[in-house]
């Protein structure tokens, strides 16, 4: 029951418009262990009405509204943002059902993360006014109050890139992405991370969003990559070092291997 209720909340936020993210993000979601915790308490019987439908045929000219009820293009900077963001939560979860196969102890991080990143999207689609308002000055902080990002976030991210880290082999060369099918995906989810900050970095720089989500961003792809060399570990693969054709340090390399790791030479 507990698992149904998830899915169709999950489907629901997901088909929501821009202009409704933030309802569904800031206020029902509130956390994941609060989601839960609630769908099991009360065993909501409806989430949502029936008449909702998934097809608005508003975004049929290739423009849609943010939260604020602004028209703009599909292709902007804006909707760029947020598509990434849905794209990098999505590759998030594929490696997170891989990880659930096998069991893997951070699971529910991955799924916190989803969540988090959900509040990112509702933040993106709500930018901040450029020009204050001199009529209420208080109500124009208690907005920008409720438009900002905790950093407690990020610090939550380097405690478990801290605590990973001394789980795994020294890292003195490049590896090649791969380590199994849960560590390649988190490693696909790691470069998709990589360009969803490319894509806010001009939402921070101009001031629309807390430059806060750009550091949470930023560490987030650090984390993907911590966790998908744990996911190597815990599969038992070897992670591949890449060394440049001919290099004089492959063998001083080879002897400061682990166990978990192999070289890969490309010849020229």
């Amino acid at each position: 029951m507990l698992f149904q209720f998830r899915i169709g909340f999950c489907r629901l936020a997901g088909g929501l418009r821009s202009t409704e993210i933030l309802i569904g993000a800031r206020e029902m979601w509130v956390s994941c262990a609060n989601l839960k915790q609630s769908l099991y308490l009360t065993r909501t019987p409806r989430l949502y009405s029936t008449d909702l439908k998934i097809y608005t045929r508003t975004g049929d000219k290739g423009v849609t509204s943010l939260f604020t009820g602004e028209r703009m293009p599909k292709n902007g900077e804006f909707f760029n943002a947020l598509g990434t963001t849905d794209e990098l939560s999505s590759n998030i979860g594929l490696a997170k059902e891989f990880a659930a196969e096998k069991r893997h102890d951070y699971v529910d991080q991955l799924e916190r993360i989803q969540c988090i990143l959900q509040d990112i999207s509702s933040l993106i689609a709500t930018p901040r006014k450029q020009q204050q308002s001199a009529d209420d000055p208080s109500r124009e902080a208690r907005i920008r109050e409720r438009l900002s990002f905790n950093p407690r976030h990020i610090t939550e991210l380097e405690d478990w890139i801290d605590q990973y880290s001394l789980m795994l082999p020294d890292l003195t060369n490049f590896i090649l992405p791969g380590g199994g099918r849960v560590s390649a995906s988190l490693h696909v989810a790691r470069t998709v991370c990589r360009r969803a900050e490319r894509s806010i970095v001009p939402l921070t720089t101009g001031g629309f969003i807390d430059e806060q989500v750009l550091v949470y961003i930023n560490r987030l792809s650090d984390y993907l990559f911590t966790i998908a060399r744990y996911a190597s570990v815990l599969d038992g693969n070897k992670e591949t070092i890449y060394i440049r054709p001919q290099s004089r340090k492959a063998s001083s390399i080879e002897r400061k291997l682990s166990e978990g790791q192999e070289v890969v030479q490309q010849d020229q």
